[in-house]
């Protein structure tokens, strides 16, 4: 588990000090031909189409599953805290789905 905090803690740094460095980008303002700005716009609209189909399906799986442990937890008593724990950790993922579907939709609806 060591390791898995220490890749956290590097990935984070790493984010922390590549904004650091790409708010040099913003003082500096380079400038972007329309091509460009429309072939970005363009990946951005398609990632964003796949991200929502991506979590629909894992919405409705989560749901399905999440269903399940309700029901087994209700009707065998001694697997409920198991049916809890898998529970929430499928909430746990669903959310680190629709929040990365929330930023991509953040970047389209950007433009």
């Amino acid at each position: 588990m060591d390791f898995f905090y220490n890749i956290c803690v590097g990935i984070s740094l790493g984010i922390i000090v590549g904004f650091l460095i790409g708010s040099w980008r913003l003082v500096l303002k380079k400038t972007y031909s329309e091509r460009q700005i429309a072939a970005t716009g363009h990946m951005i609209k398609i990632i964003a189409n796949i991200m929502k189909y991506l979590t629909f399906l894992f919405l409705i799986l989560g749901l399905i599953w999440c269903i399940y442990f309700l029901v087994l937890g209700a009707i065998v008593p001694e697997l409920a805290e198991y049916a809890t724990n898998m529970s929430q950790l499928i909430v746990s993922v669903l959310t680190i789905i629709s929040i990365i579907f929330a930023f991509f939709e953040f970047l389209r609806r950007a433009k």
